[in-house]
């Protein structure tokens, strides 16, 4: 029994391990390009900003059973979020989804929008942890980008706001294009998609992710209302 009982511990502590990455949750990453609907992730207990699925696993403690100790099912649906996509409130959330369906996913149906600019809606959620910004082409609201402001909210390579420079990196590679003169930032291009970081210099920390949907920028007309 004692056997069985130190087997099971250090199985379950191996993979807690394998699943700890910058944001203190799942440590993942995506090669898919494809894009979906919304989906359902049964990824463990999530409410959103910083509560992502503590490692997608569900762990069966009995020493007197047989069945495996855990399963990480839900760590692999994590790991298959493309690079546009991340998890929120169980959701999967992308911004090459239409803006209805994201609306939806982001629980903010019910937010009434602000605006600097002409042709555009800011939706923010979560007092401004997530941001999602539309802009009108021909009569109808698309995606543009959405933001991720506050800490604890995961891409699919286990990135959040507060990592640093060097786990950015390690995670994504070198950038597609530095910014460094109105502001700081790196961004990687998939074509479809932008991933913009924007980065604290000085702490050499990531300020703020965003995540463009190219084909709206591009039609984009920043006039001020």
């Amino acid at each position: 029994m004692m056997m069985k009982k130190t087997a099971t511990i250090l199985l379950v502590s191996t993979l807690a391990l394998t699943f700890t990455g910058c944001g203190g949750n799942l440590s993942a990453s995506s090669d898919s390009s494809s894009n979906g609907p919304v989906t359902e992730i049964d990824a463990g207990t999530t409410t959103g900003m910083a509560d992502m699925p503590v490692a997608g696993i569900t762990a069966d403690l009995s020493f007197e059973t047989e069945k495996p100790v855990a399963t990480a099912d839900a760590a692999q649906s994590y790991s298959s979020i493309p690079d546009d996509s991340f998890l929120y409130k169980g959701n999967v959330i992308s911004v090459l989804n239409d803006t209805e369906t994201t609306l939806d996913a982001l629980e903010a149906s019910n937010t009434t929008p602000g605006s600097l600019y002409q042709d555009e809606k800011l939706y923010s959620l979560d007092s401004g942890a997530i941001e999602f910004e539309t802009y009108n082409v021909d009569g109808k609201e698309q995606p543009k980008c959405i933001y991720i402001i506050e800490k604890g909210i995961l891409t699919p390579k286990n990135i959040c706001v507060g990592c640093s420079i060097d786990e950015l990196v390690d995670a994504y590679g070198e950038p597609d294009k530095i910014h460094d003169e109105t502001y700081d930032a790196y961004e990687y291009n998939y074509g479809d998609v932008d991933l913009v970081f924007d980065l604290n210099m000085s702490e050499k920390k990531i300020d703020r992710i965003c995540i463009e949907n190219t084909e709206t920028v591009s039609k984009v007309n920043q006039e001020p209302h």
